[in-house]
Order: structure tokens, then sequence, then C-alpha cells
């Protein structure tokens, strides 16, 4: 299992083992340390699991606290009701053992999807192994999900459920999943035209049902008045496309070049971006029918739907972003399976230092800032600047590519002998 005595296997087991240890020191060991733990994203679900168990309003916090220009901006709950009346069971625990356990459950989800996700495509070679524990490491979106107990790590074990369903047949359980991570939060309703266009239709019909089942339970928790303001009021303006610097989706780029002052202020650019925005999100639906081949359920090809999500979206944090692990999953497996080409590896390199190095120099700058440079070189600091502020954007942009590209190389590579990869 350590692979001994083989020095080469040893080595690599021993540096699986070092990320490990630094993983669990950095988000494991303070859950069981005596400090109070703060999970920002997980108190507003608490409070409004809380406010379903007596009856309350799950959306008062939100109305008090958001930001009037921008409704993206706030410290409420703004989910359906559906996921916080499924967290009604941890309101009957303490506060603080309620945030331990959500924070272990997060980790759990994160674990037990790629345990399903390798279940559907095959057990991981051990430098496989040590490269996806060296990108979860230090995979900004993951860290900062933890940090505050944001709930994005259950959409990933819905959708990676939903790949080991779909590639065994079982659709009517694939689109139950599906539907479920659409009524938790509303940006995976972005896969049904996806199987609509595979003419998968027994699993679009289950996710259909399925949400028309969560509808039901969300007008039996909350009452119609609180669903009617959800769906009225608050979603429009959650889909207006925030121009603030964390919104990393392409309606968030849209924005920020149509008005760039939203970066800092957040708000949206209304036609403009709408008219920058449309066409880019349309650009990407389309990449993804014409990479479909029906007559196949590939896992890569599921992968790439998957990576599509956080783009079409009108507003996607870094918290979004764990779904990504599923495609980086896949796409590690081609490069050591030996399907993937050295430029493609290239990419993928890029594409983890924008998860990794990028974010840390993007906070760096906001703190620190690049001084003024004289003459033409004035635009030098402006442009890394920006650049590290769009890092999650162009890591999120170079995974879909990727998956773009390792699912219209399928049928070659499918006829060459496998190699192992360099």
């Amino acid at each position: 299992m350590i692979g001994w005595p083989d020095p080469k296997a040893l080595a690599v087991t021993g540096l699986v083992a070092a990320f490990l240890v630094a993983y669990s020191w950095l988000l494991l060991l303070p859950v069981f340390s005596p400090a109070p733990l703060r999970a920002d994203d997980f108190q507003d679900y608490l409070w409004a699991a809380h406010q379903i168990a007596t009856g309350g309003d799950p959306y008062g916090n939100f109305v008090r606290t958001h930001v009037a220009w921008d409704w993206s901006l706030n410290s409420g709950y703004i989910y359906p009701a559906l996921f916080a009346g499924v967290l009604v069971p941890l309101t009957w625990l303490g506060n603080d053992l309620a945030v331990r356990i959500w924070i272990l459950l997060m980790q759990a989800a994160v674990i037990g999807s790629i345990v399903i996700i390798y279940s559907a495509i095959g057990r991981p070679r051990r430098a496989e192994v040590l490269a996806l524990v060296a990108v979860l490491a230090t995979f900004f979106p993951l860290i900062n999900t933890i940090w505050t107990g944001a709930m994005n790590a259950v959409l990933l074990l819905l959708l990676a459920a939903g790949l080991a369903a779909w590639r065994r047949n079982r659709d009517a359980i694939g689109g139950l999943l599906v539907g479920t991570a659409a009524l938790f939060k509303v940006f995976p309703v972005a896969l049904l035209p996806y199987f609509a266009w595979r003419r998968d239709w027994r699993l679009l019909l289950a996710s259909l049902a399925t949400g028309a089942v969560g509808l039901i339970a969300c007008l039996a928790l909350t009452g119609f008045e609180h669903n009617l303001f959800y769906f009225r009021e608050v979603l429009p303006h959650l889909a207006a496309g925030s121009g603030y610097r964390e919104n990393q989706s392409l309606a968030g780029l849209a924005t920020r070049l149509c008005n760039p002052s939203t970066a800092d202020h957040g708000g949206s650019a209304g036609w403009c971006g709408r008219l920058l925005d449309w066409p880019a999100t349309l650009a990407v639906l389309a990449m993804v029918a014409y990479a479909v081949r029906r007559g196949t359920r590939s896992a890569m090809e599921y992968g790439l739907a998957v990576a599509a999500l956080p783009l079409i979206s009108t507003i996607t944090w870094s918290f979004h972003l764990v779904v990504l692990i599923l495609p980086i999953v896949l796409l590690i497996r081609t490069v050591y399976d030996g399907t993937a080409a050295r430029a493609q590896v290239r990419r993928l390199l890029v594409a983890w230092l924008c998860f990794s190095v990028g974010p840390a120099a993007h906070y760096a700058l906001i703190f620190a800032p690049l001084p003024h440079w004289p003459g033409w070189l004035e635009l030098v600091p402006g442009t890394l600047t920006w650049i590290a502020a769009q890092s999650y954007l162009i890591g999120t942009l170079l995974v879909f590519t990727c998956a773009l590209i390792a699912v219209r190389g399928e049928p070659r590579a499918g006829a060459l002998p496998r190699r192992l990869a360099a």
C-alpha cells in the first residue's frame, strides 16, 4: 500500500502524506481546537433553518442586511427554502457543535465525491493520487469553502453521484440527484439543456419531477409569500450579474468591462453587460453542444458540462468553483493515462496556478497595491493587478478548455494504445 520496497513509490507516498498533513493542519485541526469557528456562510444557513423550525421568515436577515444597489452583497440566506429545511436537525444542537459537525460533513462530502468519481472511471495510480492531493491541498476555492462553511461541497457530492448514476444508465437516480442540486442552489439547473440536447429524456423528466416535488416542499416549509418573495425579488436581482471583483462568471467579467467601478462597489452594467455576457454564454453552450456524442456516456463530457456551470451562472464566487473538482479529477486522469498532450498538461498547470498562487497574489495586491511607474510603464501595475483579480475566471476558462479538448480527442485517443505519460 505504501510502495515498499520501491524507493520511487515510497517517495510518492511520502509526498502524499506531507500534503495531507498540511491540509489537516490548515483545515481539519481547527475543527478540534477549543477556539470558536466563525463559518459565516453556515451561520446564515443555520439562522434560516431556525426560522423555518419556528415558522419565521428564512429571508428576513437578507432583507435587513443586503446592499440596496447590489443584492448579491449581503450576509443573509439567498437559496431556496428546501436547503434550509434540510438543516433543521442541526438547530437542535448548540451553535458551536453544529458548526464543527458541518465543516466535517463538508470535508467528508469532498472525499466522498472523489471516491464516487473514481468508482465511475477506475482506481487511480499512486502518482495520480499525488497530483490530485497536491491540487486539493492548494485549491483556494476549497480552502475558502471550508473556512466559511459554504455548502458547495454538497453540490459537488450530488453532481458526482449523478455522474456515477448516469454512467450506469440509472437515469431516474441521476435525475433525482441533479434535480436536488438545482433545488439547493439554482445554477445546476443549467445542466438540464445538456441532457435535453443529448436526448436523455428519462433523466430530464426525473430532474423536472424532482424540481416540482421540491417546490411543493418549499411551499410547505415556508408558505406562499416567502417563496414568492424569493423567486420574484431575490432571484431576479441575483441574476442581474454583479460586477464585484469576487464574481468570477462571464456575467461578472462583462459588467466589469462595461463599468470598471463595479469591481469595488458592486452593481450591474445593464444592457451593456448583457450584450457582452449573452453572446459569451451562448458560445459556451454551443461548444458544449458541439462536443456532445449521444451514442456514448463519457465521464469527461459530463465533466465539461459541469465545468461550464460557473461560467454561465450570473454569480460565481470562489465557493462555487468547488464543483470544478469533478472535471479536474477527470483531467488529471487524462494526464496519467497518456491521452493528454504536452500543451494540455501545460494548460492544466497554469490553471492550477490560477487557483492557488493567483488568489494569493490578488489579495496581496488589494492590501499592498503596486506603485505607479513612470511613462507608458504605468500600464504594467494595473494590468498585473487586473490579471490577478481575474485568476479564478482564467482558471475556470482553462479547465473548460482542457475538458473540451479532452472530449474532442476521445475518439482518436481511444484508437491509440495507452501509454504512461512522462
